[in-house]
This record gives structure tokens, sequence and C-alpha cells, in this order.
């Protein structure tokens, strides 16, 4: 049978569990933080709240449902539709199934075959012994062919008369 811990041992164990949770970035003190128990509120989440209004006759409110959302409840999304479109309701289909439908049918396969065709790619790319020893991004060593020069685009898009918004910022820099 285990004899229950006391004398000046068990106050020193108390003291190393309080130490060893308190700088845990996992765990149940990690957790706690990232949760926001302890720390401040994240200030973008806060909305303030809009005035209640009583209306002249208290039966033309609805009933109430739990769960729903309260009237004077901000509604970003809808907000934003209304005041980009004029519009107070969602255009239908403007949830992207058109968008989806006109691409055509989904190879149920397409991720292997990309997968796959990667990592020959990759294969075939690795660089030179040096440059893999010692490059501190593989990944841009490894696709250096594919990255896209934004000067370079726009001097070309520039050339054949193409209307753009503005130049990278680099290239008004240069000038």
């Amino acid at each position: 049978m285990l004899k229950p811990v006391s004398g000046p041992v068990l106050p020193a164990l108390a003291l190393l569990a309080v130490t060893a949770l308190a700088g845990c970035e996992g765990g149940l003190a990690g957790s706690l933080r990232s949760a926001g128990v302890g720390g401040s509120p994240d200030e973008f989440l806060v909305l303030p709240t809009r005035p209640l209004v009583i209306p002249s006759e208290l039966e033309s409110l609805p009933p109430p449902t739990p769960g729903s959302d309260n009237l004077v409840d901000y509604k970003p999304n809808e907000e934003a539709i209304t005041g980009l479109t004029g519009r107070s309701t969602v255009p239908q289909g403007a949830n992207g199934q058109a968008l989806v439908a006109a691409a055509g049918p989904v190879d149920p396969h397409v991720r292997a075959r990309l997968n796959g065709e990667d990592a020959v790619y990759r294969e075939a790319n690795r660089g030179l012994l040096l440059e893999r020893w010692f490059a501190q991004n593989q990944e841009a060593l490894i696709y250096e062919t594919m990255i896209l020069d934004a000067g370079d685009e726009y001097e070309r898009f520039q050339s054949m008369g193409v209307r753009q918004p503005s130049a990278p910022p680099q290239l008004l820099e240069d000038d």
C-alpha cells in the first residue's frame, strides 16, 4: 500500500507541477492561453451592438426561436452584399455553382496524378549538389524556372499594349 506524501515533499511537487504548466506552449496552459483565457480579447472580433428598437405594436415581433439571430445583430456578409449591389438578398447562383458547372467534369484522381507528376519534376530539378547543401529555400531552388518576375511580365504586357492597373513597386522605385 502506498503512503500519502507529506512533509516538505508535497509543496516541492506542487511547485514543480505549477512551474512546468506555466511554461508550456502546448498542454493545458497553452490551450487555455490560445483560447483567450487569461489573455486579452481580440479587438477585431468585438462588434458594437445596435440600439434596441421597440416597435409600435409588440404583436408584430416574431416569436422567439432558440439559436436564431437577433434582429439587431450585425450580419456582415449580407450587409456587404447590400452595400455593393444595392440588393438586400443574395442573387440566385451567386454561390459559384454556375462557375463550377462551367468548369466541366471533375477528375476524382487529380490530386494523386498531380502529386506523382510533381514528384517526377522535383526529382529531375533538384539542383546541383552544393546548391542543395547551401540553399536557404529548397522550394525556390526546385521551382526557380516557374517563378514569374513581376517586372519582366509588366514590361512584356506593356510592349504588347495591354492595359494594366499599375506598375509593380520595384519598377516605380527604379525610375
